[in-house]
């Protein structure tokens, strides 16, 4: 990864990144991404693309409609869900990404633990809550601090559902969305199949009422396992899962 992110002034020092001057010093040593400050924050992007930088914004941006009161609760993900037997839910997100769904999930009231392995994709969220910690979005977001491997330990539960949504490949038509994933999948390779079935194992495993796993709408299973049932939506569907297996 060090080989492919050059590191701007201004951003935070990660390993996996090469420090560079400028954006064109980035271009001409063929790095595909930078990391730097923009007027919105923290931000990663292509040297030379006109496409817009990509950062984390639980204050707006493009979903920001998305998270208002009268509409979250039309979310499949939040139907998926469902009613929480706890007064105080919990969820934990386990490939936290740029943390869309889990604001969705906060938005609907649920206090959401986030885990991102991906050291820049974590330090994107970490950015996006520190400029909205003083709204009560971001206040029921708490971001673990960075691990390495599944084996890494959790947060302690119960909870009430765990949720996953590993990477996939880019199927939708808008050249923004196609710019985000592609950036995103420059960042994080697919998992295999193994790596399917430990990540869904290890969700299985925890304290919780039900797992909940983000698919394409025409894709297998994670790890080829059934669920229990799903909620199907126009591109994706959301997978759910009981504990245990």
């Amino acid at each position: 990864m060090a080989d492919l992110i050059g590191l701007l002034p201004g951003a935070p020092p990660l390993a996996v990144g090469i420090p560079v001057a400028d954006e064109a010093g980035a271009g001409e040593r063929g790095l595909a991404l930078v990391l730097g400050v923009v007027e919105r924050g923290l931000s990663i992007w292509a040297p030379g693309d006109k496409a817009a930088p990509l950062c984390v914004d639980f204050t707006g941006g493009r979903q920001g409609y998305r998270l208002a009161a009268d509409r979250v609760r039309h979310e499949r993900l939040i139907k998926a869900l469902g009613k929480p037997k706890h007064t105080s839910p919990r969820v934990l997100d386990l490939t936290a990404g740029l943390g869309r769904d889990a604001a969705l999930m906060a938005a609907a009231g649920f206090a959401v633990t986030l885990i991102e392995r991906q050291p820049v994709l974590h330090a994107l969220l970490a950015d996006g809550l520190a400029r909205a910690a003083d709204t009560p979005l971001a206040q029921r977001l708490t971001l673990m601090p960075v691990g390495e491997a599944l084996s890494d330990p959790l947060p302690a539960g119960p909870w009430h559902a765990l949720y996953l949504d590993p990477m996939f490949p880019a199927r939708d038509k808008s050249a923004a969305v196609k710019k985000d994933l592609q950036w995103l999948q420059t960042l994080c390779r697919y998992p295999d199949l193994d790596e399917e079935r430990a990540l869904l194992a290890l969700a299985r495993r925890q304290p919780c009422d039900k797992v909940i796993v983000k698919r394409p709408r025409r894709a297998p299973p994670l790890g080829g396992t059934a669920p229990h049932h799903s909620l199907d939506g126009k591109t994706v569907r959301f997978d759910v899962y009981l504990p245990g297996g």
